[in-house]
């Protein structure tokens, strides 16, 4: 079986929800160049059959609202969609951040002013022209609605300072110095403001109602590559290409598109073998991805991911409030097991920025499974001598989520720690992580890079202005931490930054307000007949179906 490796050394050049998948050892997986006993029959197929593509999602898609995504699958139906006003360097090779509604920006030397230069040739769905108002209205709507990407622009930058200088020019002008600003407009999509404000109706918005909230649920405002057909967030997600799309079309690209719910792994193996879909998710367990493996007409595309795989533990309710608690947990924890037998040989994790990204702080404490100094840390805490319960939720139809849930459970039980094993939904689990009430003792996720910056998996999982996400979901407050990370995105030198960035890594491990498992390999399968799959290392990034090709 083919693999296309993209070497860990493209991260070394770079400058860059939801939850992994994993599986057995070898010996359970099947790795003996023999399909898996009672494995599907791969259909041969030299070309794509007449139909739209057809991508499989085992979560439902929340959302295709630009100013509301969060994880992988939400992701990819707004980048089909719609445009960012930056986009990384695909066919470079890098996640720097490149031209893409902006054909190119000036810094001031204050490192305050940021003044964009647009495309003229760019249209929306709806026939209307791109201007340096949509590119305000966005920024602003996303600050307003204080959903999704907004917490990377909350702290630095207030909805008046966004300003149209001319049909094709938008300057913004931050409170303060930020590092990694350009970086994160790889998250500021484009809308339709003429579109969306004849949609609009009253809401909490002032002048500009529910800022077409109700609107953008169902329908699109964009000038991506894809426009949509219909739409189904439990089953289905149709497009289809926009004609005038300003990149141009060539032969062998998509032109029909389909992102298909299918939470049974059984049938998204299925499915894939017998040739009625295209591609699937990289969140399938390793069984999975070894018997697709030995199956001729299927890849197997292997990259080194940027994501941060772990358990987050909730700093703010009983018992793990108490530091030495968590601490007792991380070091009751069987990384070994985890990473070798569950994830099949992935890195285990220091701290919580991965070791693919620039700025990762390899001083950071690494845990290690040590019964001992684990129960030494419980006798410290102020729970010493008590009876401890916690609730670990996962995502109960993933199986491998089922052995890291027994891997915990039995870890804890070593240091007399009850854990109540809680199968549920990923939509469930995202929406009791929004409070701090419901959001539940621990659960496990995988981080997915949303910018080429260490600010993303430090700031962005663990400065209070983020709380109310799955990303920040151990709830933690540090005030050392909190002033540390905010020094660090003032600084305008980069070495300056990284030493800030470098301490908060530090810091946070220190605190253990998550239990660090791994940085693991990114994993997606699929026909042989599609081509030119880019795995970009931003989460849901190589989802962008535009770069795809099709032997048809």
């Amino acid at each position: 079986m083919k693999k296309n490796i993209i070497g860990f050394i493209l991260f070394l050049f770079a400058s860059v929800i939801f939850l992994s998948a994993c599986g057995g050892n070898d010996e359970e997986s099947g790795s003996s160049g023999e399909n898996i006993e009672g494995a599907e029959e791969v259909v041969q197929l030299s070309e794509m059959p007449d139909r739209p593509f057809v991508f499989m999602s085992q979560q439902i898609i929340e959302t295709i609202d630009p100013a509301k995504h969060t994880d992988e699958t939400t992701t990819a139906a707004v980048i089909n969609i719609y445009d960012a006003l930056v986009y990384p360097d695909v066919e470079a090779g890098t996640i720097d951040p490149s031209p893409n509604l902006a054909t190119k920006w000036d810094v001031s030397e204050d490192g305050l002013t940021y003044t964009f230069t647009l495309r003229d040739d760019v249209q929306f769905h709806s026939g209307n022209s791109l201007t340096a108002d949509d590119v305000v209205y966005s920024m602003q709507r996303l600050l307003a609605i204080k959903q999704g990407s907004s917490w990377m622009f909350s702290d630095v930058l207030e909805p008046e300072n966004v300003k149209s200088i001319d049909d094709h020019t938008v300057e913004f002008k931050l409170n303060t110095p930020y590092a990694p600003f350009v970086s994160t407009l790889t998250q500021l999509y484009v809308v339709d403001s003429e579109l969306v404000k004849e949609n609009a109706v009253d809401g909490d918005y002032g002048e500009f109602g529910d800022y077409g909230e109700s609107f953008l649920e169902n329908n699109t405002a964009g000038s991506g590559p894809y426009q949509v057909v219909s739409f189904d967030r439990s089953s289905e997600l149709s497009l289809t290409r926009f004609e005038d799309y300003w990149k141009g079309w060539e032969e062998g690209q998509l032109d029909e598109v389909k992102i298909r719910v299918v939470e049974e792994e059984a049938t998204v193996r299925t499915l894939l073998a017998a040739g009625d879909a295209d591609m699937a998710n990289q969140w399938l367990s390793m069984e999975s991805y070894k018997n697709f493996e030995n199956m001729e007409g299927i890849e197997v595309a292997e990259n080194v991911d940027t994501s941060i795989y772990h358990i987050p533990m909730h700093t703010q309710k009983p018992p793990l409030d108490d530091v030495n608690v968590r601490k007792a947990i991380a070091y009751a924890f069987d990384y070994e097991t985890a990473v070798n037998d569950i994830m099949n040989g992935a890195t285990q994790a220091r701290g919580p920025v991965s070791e693919a990204i620039p700025g990762h702080n390899n001083e950071a404490i690494q845990y290690s499974k040590d019964i001992e100094k684990a129960k030494e840390f419980l006798s410290q805490s102020k729970y010493a001598g008590e009876e401890l319960e916690i609730d670990f939720v996962f995502i109960g139809e993933f199986p491998e989520h089922r052995q890291f849930s027994q891997l915990l459970q039995n870890n804890l039980k070593e240091i007399g720690i009850n854990v109540n094993l809680k199968p549920d939904t990923w939509a469930n689990i995202t929406d009791m992580a929004s409070d701090i009430e419901s959001s539940p003792h621990m659960f496990l996720v995988n981080v997915g890079l949303r910018y080429p910056h260490a600010d993303a998996h430090t700031y962005g999982m663990y400065h209070p202005s983020v709380h109310g996400s799955y990303l920040a979901a151990s709830w933690y407050d540090n005030d050392e931490v909190t002033k540390v990370l905010e020094e660090g995105r003032k600084a305008i030198d980069v070495d300056e930054q990284m030493n800030y960035y470098a301490q908060a890594q530090e810091l946070i491990a220190e605190d253990a307000p998550s239990v660090y498992i791994a940085n693991q390999t990114h994993r997606i399968a699929y026909r042989d007949y599609i081509t030119n799959y880019k795995f970009v290392g931003i989460l849901g990034f190589d989802l962008n179906f535009y770069y795809l090709r099709a032997n048809q």
